[in-house]
């Protein structure tokens, strides 16, 4: 091999990052504390933290690149930083990009008055079935890309100077993907609280209930904003009047839309005020507001230029037809009068931002997103469920119909661009594949019956099917509108 040859092999070498691996903390493993374990990973590693450890105290930074950290086995990893944090910031602090933290429980981060759960410094941050207990705040900062989804976050907020929150992003986050959290009890601060540019906040559950923090929802420079199928509460206790505040604190970025579509917000506080509060927008500022289920004795907005149909605002909780609005269970009785009143949202044309990638409300291209809420949240922080879509859609955060009804030799498969449902329930392909196999053991005879949303790229959907006759499924019935028929070059 010639030297020049020799010296690029080397250099490619070196820059190809070694084989990751697995660290992994607690009883009677190599390392007893996670702090151990994460010093000690390199870029690519994952660290596993055993739920049945005793981590109590252990606060550390997180340095290494594309670093993943999970708790395994039954619930949660407990760290209990009993009031201390790492570089008085945080129990985390990620200075490295790309890292995943997952099924861990963050609890009393202290010594600092912004002491948070995770402090993010890095770029790009995913968190997953994570929970967040009384913290000074419970996630801080961000850069880049931050998704947090599954997530449970409780009593964390505990002071007002400055004030500290359940959720509090930075001007440095690009785009904030918040999905299927429960947010709920902050002492002082928010329920959530962003600078981001671009804030996707999709089918989650925020609600003061017994709480005496801030506000619910605050964005309070603006940037592109997009709410639907939240359930938001400003309980009676709360310091603050405010469900959702856009612009508060001024307009500062280049790109700024709002979009509030099939929300259940809920009003119970002593001060009035609006459900939606916009403030420092340019007089050309038009919110989009639509299919809002409002309870609540105040106006649906301030702003006077809005794009708005479907709202439904009563001036008390018993109006909406709720199940049990006193143990916050907001879904729909058969009688409310929000069965069926929702109209068509359809696609927007008109606000230059692009959505998540494999987001069901949007098809990933500038400009232009499908408004419809396709999901509703389930409790607590759980796997969303589809949302029944007909002709007569309901209004709020919830449809009162169910799913779908299905025969006992029948099992149902409904598909939207990214997402597949059984039975009604999110599942992902690989699981859904062993499921099957396991039906068709107590039941060879299962009919499946293929549903893909007129959306769904026909490749996705025959890469199902397959997925699916591989599983032996000999009875595959298809459940199509004229555009998929098209689209898979069926016959009508």
């Amino acid at each position: 091999m010639s030297r020049m040859l020799w010296s690029a092999v080397v250099v490619a070498l070196l820059a190809y990052p070694a084989s990751a691996e697995t660290l992994k903390v607690g009883p009677g493993q190599k390392y007893a504390r996670p702090s151990q374990a994460i010093a000690a990973a390199k870029e690519g590693d994952v660290v596993e933290i055993d739920t049945k450890g005793d981590y109590a105290g252990d606060v550390t930074y997180v340095r290494a690149n594309n670093l993943t950290v999970r708790g395994v086995g039954e619930g949660r990893a407990v760290l209990d930083a009993q009031g201390k944090s790492a570089g008085r910031k945080g129990i985390f602090v990620t200075v490295g990009k790309d890292i995943t933290v997952e099924n861990i429980d963050f609890r009393n981060a202290g010594g600092e008055v912004n002491a948070a759960g995770i402090r993010a410094e890095g770029e790009n941050l995913t968190v997953r079935n994570c929970r967040f207990y009384n913290n000074r705040d419970a996630i801080l900062g961000g850069a880049g890309v931050v998704l947090i989804e599954h997530c449970v976050f409780d009593h964390n907020g505990l002071n007002s100077r400055p004030a500290t929150h359940n959720l509090y992003m930075s001007e440095r986050v690009t785009r904030l993907i918040y999905r299927y959290n429960y947010s709920t009890h902050t002492v002082e601060g928010h329920l959530l609280k962003s600078r981001a540019a671009e804030n996707w906040v999709l089918y989650n559950r925020l609600t003061d209930e017994e709480g005496t923090g801030s506000a619910v929802a605050d964005f309070p420079n603006g940037g592109v904003v997009v709410l639907v199928g939240n359930i938001l509460q400003k309980g009676p206790k709360g310091q603050n009047n405010r469900v959702v505040a856009y612009g508060m604190e001024g307009i500062k970025h280049k790109v700024n839309a709002l979009v509030v579509v099939n929300n259940t917000m809920v009003w119970q506080n002593r001060r009035a005020w609006e459900f939606v509060h916009v403030q420092s927008a340019p007089e050309d500022f038009v919110p989009i507001i639509r299919n809002n289920l409002c309870a609540g004795n105040i106006p649906l907005t301030n702003w006077k230029k809005i794009d708005a149909a479907g709202n439904l605002v009563f001036k008390t909780v018993a109006e909406a037809g709720f199940v049990d609005a006193e143990k916050f269970d907001y879904h729909l009785k058969a009688d409310s009068p929000a069965v069926g009143k929702a109209v068509a949202c359809g696609r927007v044309e008109n606000v230059a931002i692009a959505s998540p990638a494999a987001e069901p409300i949007a098809d990933g291209k500038a400009a232009a997103f499908d408004l419809t809420a396709a999901l509703q949240y389930t409790h607590p922080a759980g796997q969303p469920t589809l949302r029944l879509r007909q002709d007569k859609p309901d209004v709020g955060a919830f449809g009162f119909a169910p799913v779908a009804t299905t025969q006992p030799n029948e099992t149902r498969i409904q598909m939207l661009p990214g997402l597949a449902f059984l039975d009604g329930q999110l599942i992902a392909h690989p699981e859904l594949t062993r499921e099957l196999i396991r039906r068709m053991k107590s039941n060879p005879e299962l009919a499946v019956v293929l549903k893909p949303d007129s959306q769904t790229p026909w490749r996705e959907v025959l890469a199902l099917y397959n997925a699916i006759v591989s599983a032996g499924v000999r009875n595959v019935q298809w459940a199509v509108d004229r555009q998929m028929e098209h689209n898979l070059r069926l016959e009508p």
